[in-house]
């Protein structure tokens, strides 16, 4: 399945890489779409933490060069 984030869902997915958010109903809108993606999981203690796939989505691509 192909995932296209928008410029708000980038940055949570990007705040979540650098520390486990607390799911608190104010991210709720962002973090849905990407939990439903698969790109963030909630752990035992109510916060999100990226998985393998969320990490992969952040990873820097090279680009083609003609």
């Amino acid at each position: 399945m192909r995932v296209t984030l928008t410029d708000e869902q980038h940055l949570i997915l990007e705040l979540i890489a650098d520390k486990p958010l607390l799911a608190i109903p104010e991210i709720a809108r962002y973090t849905s779409v990407l939990a439903a993606a698969r790109l963030i999981e909630l752990t035992a203690e109510s916060r999100w933490t990226l998985t393998r796939r969320g990490e992969a989505m952040l990873e820097p691509r090279g680009y083609w060069v003609h």
